[in-house]
């Protein structure tokens, strides 16, 4: 799953790349200088929207950003909705976001941004879609999160902790005095 920006940004860093040689050639020393660091910058930017996008993998989500990579585990998603976020080229757009158990993780790298409005939508929700379906098949085959969520332990004061921790120290006694 990627973006079509990534090819536009693929082929901006091809073309500052190739600039910086030309504008080299033939030149004061300074000239070589900041040829090169054109060279360098472009070749960056291309190198890097080469892997931009996200990948599903057996591990979880890997997402590839200009300047990040990041890694959410299956089995720390709850699900996926479409939230409306910044993109890469910092407009507002709809796109997939995953719910953690520790809150939000928004795919900006699958953001979408097109002159039809009804266009992003529809694709955001297909996104969606294939996401659960990877998620829900994860989750067939996973034997640590399973099928169902893990019950939350019921909140519990200091004295109910202190009760149920001497209960487990104590193995079960019940009603017997520990002294004999």
């Amino acid at each position: 799953m990627h973006t079509r920006w990534r090819w536009v940004l693929f082929g901006l860093g091809i073309a500052v790349a190739a600039v910086g040689p030309l504008a080299a050639k033939d030149g004061p020393w300074y000239a070589y200088l900041f040829g090169g660091l054109w060279f360098l910058m472009g070749a960056t930017v291309a190198w890097r929207t080469f892997n931009l996008g996200t990948k599903l993998t057996a591990e979880g989500l890997t997402s590839h950003g200009l300047d990040h990579q990041t890694t959410v585990e299956w089995c720390d998603v709850q699900g996926f909705e479409p939230k409306r976020s910044r993109n890469l080229v910092l407009f507002h757009t709809i796109t997939p976001a995953a719910q953690l158990r520790r809150g939000t993780h928004v795919l900006t790298e699958l953001s979408l941004l097109s002159i039809k409005k009804d266009v992003v939508p529809r694709r955001t929700a297909q996104q969606v879609t294939e996401l659960e379906q990877a998620l829900a098949k994860h989750r067939k085959t996973c034997s640590v999160c399973g099928t169902q969520p893990k019950a939350l332990a019921p909140p519990q004061g200091i004295v109910g902790r202190l009760r149920a921790r001497l209960r487990e120290l104590m193995g079960g006694n019940g009603d017997r005095s520990i002294v004999r």
